[in-house]
């Protein structure tokens, strides 16, 4: 299993547990991460990173797919507009 999910990642809107980010980043809104690419994208691969965009931000990174909480809500993801 390449992600914490077990299903195809790649272009999805992920929520990261906050147990994994500063306390500063507590808020949903803050941890909605879309996936763009990476190993851990997909169910049947080995590797397990994460790469893409914090829709709050803007900010690229690499997220550990283990971080992976589950799937953002259609409200979680419209709420950004107000970050």
């Amino acid at each position: 299993m390449a992600n914490s999910l077990n299903m195809p990642l790649m272009d999805k809107v992920v929520v990261i547990d906050k147990e994994y980010m500063d306390e500063k980043y507590a808020d949903i809104k803050q941890r909605l991460f879309k996936v763009t690419g990476g190993f851990g994208a997909q169910s049947f691969t080995s590797g397990s990173a994460l790469i893409g965009v914090f829709l709050c931000d803007g900010s690229t990174g690499r997220v550990n797919s283990a971080f992976v909480e589950r799937l953002a809500t259609e409200e979680e993801i419209k709420s950004v507009a107000t970050c």
